[in-house]
């Protein structure tokens, strides 16, 4: 039987790793910030809306990594030194990942945990390889279904806000670039 071939683990795959960690960093950031910036004009009704496609699109994301990570604890070998399982966050304690899943911090423990796991491989020449390249495509798509669950639909209102209320809002502007 063949195994799979993965793509070796570079420094522009653990470059991609930290920028991703930033960039998901600054949309929550943005996030909060209109938020804000609606609670505070009085806007309540379109705070209600983008806090709640906000809280939905985390839910989704922290339900497939959390299910993607019961996976992937089922995989052979997914404590061994081979695939770097030394180098997850969470190891193999399921009840801290759940904690950090329910108060929606998974995905974020998710982008620590390949970028420790990518640090090891790249800089240290370490074994695992293979492994940080799955985390990195697990990371991927759970990047893809944030955007389709919360990107997407914040970016459709923030230009049916712009155009019921005829004024763009420089918070709107930065919002739909980010």
């Amino acid at each position: 039987m063949e195994r799979a071939t993965f793509s070796k683990y570079s420094w522009i795959d653990f470059a991609f790793s930290v920028i991703g960690v930033c960039t998901f960093l600054m949309d929550w950031g943005s996030d909060v910030w209109v938020a804000t910036e609606f609670y505070c004009r009085g806007d309540i009704f379109w705070f209600g809306v983008l806090v709640g496609l906000m809280v939905l699109s985390s839910v989704v994301v922290q339900m497939f990594s959390w299910f993607w990570f019961q996976y992937d604890r089922k995989l052979p070998g997914f404590g061994s030194v081979q695939t770097g399982g030394g180098t997850v966050l969470f190891g193999d304690r399921v009840k801290l990942s759940c904690l950090f899943h329910v108060l929606q911090l998974g995905f974020l423990c998710r982008h620590i945990s390949a970028i420790r796991q990518g640090f090891r491989v790249w800089w240290r020449k370490a074994e695992g390889s293979e492994y940080a390249v799955y985390l990195t495509h697990d990371l991927s798509m759970l990047r893809l279904i944030e955007t389709f669950c919360e990107s997407a639909p914040q970016l459709t209102l923030m230009i049916y806000v712009m155009l019921e209320t005829n004024k763009a809002r420089t918070v709107q502007c930065e919002f739909s670039l980010v």
